[in-house]
């Protein structure tokens, strides 16, 4: 009887420890899969990065002067879009100075207008240096759906960097005194295929005849480019944002910014 005992604890035993390395065998191949599943993930990201990175060098070897491309290099595909950050309202010019532009201001509030949102009070952001769109966050009554509906609209450029009225849209340029949306359309629609050739020209297109508007703050040139790169891949996307600065003495495209997403920034809805 005592024989037959101690068998079955034996038993018990070796079924408990079989057991016991079963559950630690299952945890290791656990571990495993999700190890793997990870360093799969990694290496799909680093490939969607190099990928979008070679389309950056792409736009930047032709001086970001070519229109929307598209690239097919097997399973992978690379969208490239360049869009000139002069026709966006520049809140450098805005908020970068000591004090507040009435001209600007004016124009500032006929945006804020024309996309139906609160005009938010910038006074707070005054006299510092705007790196990013992003800091308008940080004004008092702009909710996160204004700041989404407003950013298409408007860059973070040097004060220096004027409107570029031959870049701009007609929303941008119907924030200008003295334009409605109507007459900024038609100003588009006039616009000669090269541009204008001057702030001068521009003032002098028939679709402004008879109106007064400020030549401050305009310019028919631009030396700030957004790149958007997107990287797509069968299971996967991503979306390279890369602000650029042209020098106007060597010619040199510079990257200012980089900015990755794996989603779209909102676009102008016009």
């Amino acid at each position: 009887m005592r024989a037959a005992r101690q068998r079955g604890l034996a038993l018990v035993t070796v079924l408990l420890v079989m057991a016991l390395l079963t559950l630690l065998v299952a945890g290791m191949l656990r571990s495993h899969q999700l190890l793997v599943v990870g360093v799969g993930q990694q290496l799909e990201a680093n490939q969607l990065l190099q990928l979008a990175s070679a389309g950056e060098r792409l736009l930047l070897r032709q001086r970001a002067n070519h229109g929307p491309q598209q690239l097919q290099l097997a399973d992978n595909r690379l969208e490239l879009r360049v869009e000139d950050l002069g026709g966006r309202f520049n809140l450098g010019a805005l908020i970068g100075r000591e004090a507040l532009d009435p001209v600007l201001l004016e124009r500032w509030q006929r945006l804020c207008a024309s996309l139906q949102i609160s005009v938010p009070a910038v006074d707070a952001l005054v006299g510092q240096t705007i790196l990013d769109v992003s800091q308008l966050r940080q004004l008092p009554g702009l909710s996160p759906e204004a700041f989404e509906r407003l950013r298409p609209w408007v860059a973070a450029l040097p004060a220096k960097a004027g409107l570029n009225v031959n870049s701009a849209s007609a929303r941008v340029l119907a924030t200008l005194d003295g334009i409605g949306l109507a007459t900024a359309r038609q100003v588009l629609a006039e616009r000669p295929p090269a541009g204008f050739a001057s702030v001068q020209q521009f003032l002098a297109t028939p679709a402004l005849a008879g109106r007064v508007v400020q030549a401050q703050g305009l310019t028919v040139s631009s030396r700030w480019l957004r790149l958007e790169i997107l990287a797509d891949r069968p299971s996967r996307r991503l979306y390279l944002y890369s602000d650029v600065e042209i020098d106007s003495e060597t010619g040199q495209v510079h990257v200012v910014r980089r900015r990755f997403s794996a989603v779209r920034e909102p676009q102008p809805d016009e």
